[in-house]
């Protein structure tokens, strides 16, 4: 489903879906990305969760400055021809799980009001 189609979106649910579908596959195509440019972030790391977030900020930080040097990078074309989106699981118990999808259904009503709310307003 597209915004911009002949096919209206009915609801904020179908609005929510749209844009976190499209906001989660180009995060993980640039997980992809980076991985690929930066083999020490492919794979089960042996670093504290603190420094894992800090080497993939920096991987970023490093990749953005080669694009920016030299944005027709050849790795860059071979990279994005390769990339493959990542897939991750948590494994929570049933417990667990059931008490972070409360907060969650609370903060994912409350963002998909707030866009529906502003497309409403951007169509008028």
């Amino acid at each position: 489903m597209n915004e911009f189609t002949e096919h209206s979106l009915e609801n904020k649910k179908e609005l929510f879906n749209l844009r976190h579908s499209s906001l989660r596959t180009a995060i993980e195509r640039e997980f992809g990305i980076l991985k690929s440019r930066f083999s020490s972030i492919d794979g089960k790391s042996f670093w504290s969760y603190e420094t894992q977030v800090d080497v993939v900020f920096v991987c970023c930080i490093i990749h953005n400055h080669i694009m920016g040097v030299d944005p027709n990078d050849f790795l860059m074309e071979e990279i994005c021809s390769k990339s493959k989106p990542i897939r991750r699981t948590i494994n929570l118990s049933q417990r667990e799980e059931r008490e972070e999808n409360r907060g969650w259904i609370t903060k994912r009503e409350m963002i998909a009001s707030t866009i529906w709310n502003d497309y409403n307003t951007q169509r008028n």
